[in-house]
């Protein structure tokens, strides 16, 4: 009676122990009931295999131009020619558009003509420097000789004044008077050789050629004598008044050619106000000639802006100006989108900001283009986060061909942040997990065979893992009513698809 009561509360006490075992348990402990009733179970296996591997993310975005602008005229004037239409593709620097440059060549005209007239008065401005320069050297010391000259003029014309005034010396008399004498005397010689020479000619002595020698001696004598006898006169009556007022004018033009001349020395100080002077006639020259330089190359750019040129490489945007109109400085001419300026700005979600970094090749789907993949990079990652989204901005630039890609399309990126190479990948379906184990079951023999395994990238249907070998029969079918030790018998090998996905996912947790 005892033990029976005994076996019953054991049985209460089994029962009341099992309602407290976990669902894992119950669940284990029918999986070994079955394994019981029925030993063999069928599976489908699939080999493991090695294959690189890429881990990728997604960002969303938008294509993006950093260049669009609406080139306008810097002047009011009429459109002349228009080389573009709207799609046309343009480099920059290329020739969009002329406008009228008619005033602007009159006005280029106008600045060169002010500048050779300019270049002529700096020329002569600084040809007066020069001889500003040489009479400041010169000047003083020829002016000191035209003063000296001058007092030597005065002083001999007073002198001559002076002689003509008083007269002659008495020794100037007396050598007269004795000339006089001599004269005389000669004369007196000739006359009694001539009668000698008469009579020898008469008494047929001498040749009458003697005597026409002898009477031109005696004349000479005679001439001599009227010659000194005058030099007597003249001694003893003084200079004529006529003499003594040319004299005395002579004395006066002398004394004012001093006067002139020492006038013109007290000058001799403004030499060099005048090189002074000359100097700033060539500054005034030098600022005409810079100014008139600089209405040339106003000109120039007055002309140069009659031409509308493209700031960028892209491409022409909408239709520009008709030829004809008259544009003003508000005007669109043309619109051009860039085309290396265009970009894909794309937003990823701050739990992966930091798997991202400058140089990662993007895949860039647009589906505009139905999914048509462009290639890029990451040239930017905005280190602010937006505050609602917690979302990161990355700039990703376009490589290759960016046909068809316009500003405003909608584009999903994949960014590829870390690749294994020779990684051994399993079927996702043969993962099992418990608590925060997985593991696969592989066929060894006719048993299966639990094998923990770590998780990586999946890759489509694949994911990689550690923990387990290549070529391992790894169940992919049957492999929940297994556990470790399990008689299995291989039925089939699983067909599962080895297609490369658009992007990779992460490994599942």
């Amino acid at each position: 009676m005892n033990r029976w009561l005994l076996w019953t509360a054991g049985g209460v006490l089994a029962l009341s122990v099992s309602g407290c075992v976990d669902r894992q348990a119950q669940k284990e402990s029918k999986a070994t009931e079955q394994i019981v009733n029925n030993p063999v179970k069928s599976v489908t296996v699939e080999s493991a295999k090695t294959d690189s591997v890429t881990e990728s993310i997604e960002i969303t975005g938008d294509v993006t131009a950093s260049d669009d602008t609406t080139i306008g005229s810097k002047q009011t004037n009429r459109v002349v020619a228009v080389f573009v239409k709207d799609g046309d593709v343009v480099t920059k620097g290329q020739l969009l558009a002329t406008l009228d440059d008619t005033a602007a060549q009159a006005q280029l005209k106008q600045a060169q003509a002010q500048v050779a007239t300019a270049a002529a008065s700096m020329s002569t401005a600084r040809s007066q420097v020069a001889q500003a320069l040489q009479n400041l050297a010169v000047g003083p010391h020829k002016s000191s000789v035209q003063v000296l000259l001058a007092k030597a003029q005065v002083n001999g014309s007073q002198r001559g004044l002076d002689k003509i005034v008083n007269g002659a010396r008495p020794e100037e008399r007396r050598q007269a008077q004795a000339n006089l004498d001599s004269a005389k005397a000669n004369l007196e010689l000739q006359k009694k050789q001539l009668e000698r020479t008469k009579t020898l000619v008469d008494e047929g002595a001498v040749s009458g050629q003697t005597l026409d020698q002898q009477r031109a001696s005696y004349d000479q004598a005679v001439a001599q004598v009227k010659s000194a006898q005058e030099a007597v006169n003249i001694n003893k009556n003084g200079s004529r008044q006529e003499d003594i007022d040319a004299a005395r004018a002579q004395l006066q033009q002398a004394i004012e050619g001093l006067r002139n001349a020492e006038d013109q020395k007290k000058l001799d100080p403004l030499l060099k106000d005048q090189l002074d002077a000359a100097n700033a006639q060539v500054e005034g020259a030098r600022a005409q000639l810079e100014s008139a330089k600089a209405q040339i190359q106003i000109a120039n750019q007055a002309e140069e802006d009659t031409k509308v040129f493209a700031p960028f490489s892209g491409r022409v945007s909408g239709r520009p100006i008709q030829a004809g109109t008259v544009a003003g400085s508000s005007t669109p001419i043309v619109r051009i989108v860039g085309g290396d300026g265009v970009y894909f700005n794309g937003q990823i979600p701050s739990s992966n900001i930091d798997k991202v970094r400058v140089g990662l090749q993007v895949q860039v789907h647009v589906d505009g283009l139905s999914g048509k993949s462009f290639k890029g990079q990451i040239v930017g990652v905005n280190p602010l986060g937006d505050s609602v989204g917690r979302l990161f901005s990355v700039r990703v630039q376009f490589s290759g061909s960016m046909e068809g890609l316009k500003p405003g399309m909608f584009a999903r990126g994949s960014v590829a942040i870390r690749t294994i190479p020779n990684a051994v990948v399993v079927p996702t379906i043969a993962i099992q997990s418990r608590g925060d184990d997985r593991f696969v079951f592989v066929v060894d023999g006719n048993k299966a065979k639990q094998v923990k395994v770590t998780p990586g990238i999946t890759k489509g249907e694949w994911t990689q893992v550690t923990g387990l070998s290549e070529g391992a029969k790894v169940v992919t079918a049957g492999q929940e009513d297994l556990i470790d030790g399990s008689q299995v018998k291989v039925q089939a090998t699983t067909t599962v698809l080895r297609s490369r996905p658009q992007g990779d996912r992460e490994a599942q947790g």
